[in-house]
């Protein structure tokens, strides 16, 4: 693509626009003095250069790089669209159609880019930029499976961990939620989410309560039903049979064991 051999890269970001169209034909070749990297969310478009054809539709990326001269033709198409100056490479590049892994992935980091640009929001260029090269940055490990998993997979669900650990006593947090500030598929999510961690959402949400709440009766502070409710669970009952489930012991039976520990340490001394 536009990686030269010491992967050293340098871009200034001119735009990124969101174009739909019903039907484009440019039977004229054109070139631009600034390269562009487009996805389309829908649609699809046909390219012609100097050298090949192209078709694209969604889940490829259109890379054109400045100067390279190319005809046109696309069909009820929504796009996105980044002009950029690539100023680490002197040499006339050549289009290429680049194959998405993870559609949903890229999407969301350009669709994000989109709408920090519109915003205009102080600061934005930096935001956008910063976004861009993480794109790059995918783009360049693509190739090696094991890399790939290793950046996309967790900053892919980020948020919605972000957001667990933050609310996880104080609300009920909706699955289809989380997977929204993903911006992925709930099912997509589910299934991301359980490859990293191991357990669902819900499981996940779960084991962080108990082991709250099993701080909380350690302490000897808080009745079983403070602990509960303090841990974000509602219905006590639920709470112990979940509790004794997971631990072995009631939550009673847990926070006895602990003070008997305690005294007997006090009796030592």
């Amino acid at each position: 693509m536009f990686f030269n051999k010491e992967n050293a890269i340098s871009i200034e970001l001119l735009g990124v626009f969101k174009i739909s169209r019903r039907k484009y034909v440019n039977i004229k070749s054109h070139a631009r003095a600034y390269d562009t990297l487009s996805i389309r969310l829908s649609g699809s478009g046909q390219f012609k250069t100097q050298k090949d054809n192209f078709s694209v539709t969604r889940g490829k990326l259109l890379y054109l790089p400045k100067n390279v001269e190319y005809q046109q033709m696309s069909e009820d198409e929504t796009l996105i669209a980044i002009h950029f100056i690539n100023y680490s490479s002197d040499t006339i590049g050549y289009a290429e159609i680049i194959d998405i892994d993870d559609v949903d992935y890229v999407e969301g980091l350009i669709k994000q880019m989109y709408d920090v640009w519109k915003g205009m929001n102080v600061g934005y260029q930096y935001k956008c930029t910063s976004l861009f090269y993480e794109l790059l940055y995918y783009l360049r490990c693509r190739e090696h499976e094991g890399a790939i998993s290793a950046i996309t997979d967790e900053s892919k669900i980020k948020n919605a961990i972000d957001i667990i650990h933050t609310s996880y006593r104080k609300e009920q947090i909706e699955i289809s939620a989380l997977a929204e500030s993903c911006a992925l598929s709930e099912a997509y999510f589910r299934k991301l989410f359980k490859k990293i961690h191991g357990v669902s959402p819900i499981q996940y949400i779960t084991d962080l309560k108990l082991d709250f709440a099993s701080h909380l009766l350690q302490s000897g502070l808080y009745t079983v039903g403070e602990s509960a409710a303090r841990s974000g669970f509602t219905d006590s009952k639920y709470f112990s049979k979940i509790f004794k489930a997971r631990f072995g012991l009631s939550p009673k039976e847990y926070q006895q064991s602990f003070e008997a520990q305690s005294d007997m340490t006090e009796k030592r001394i």
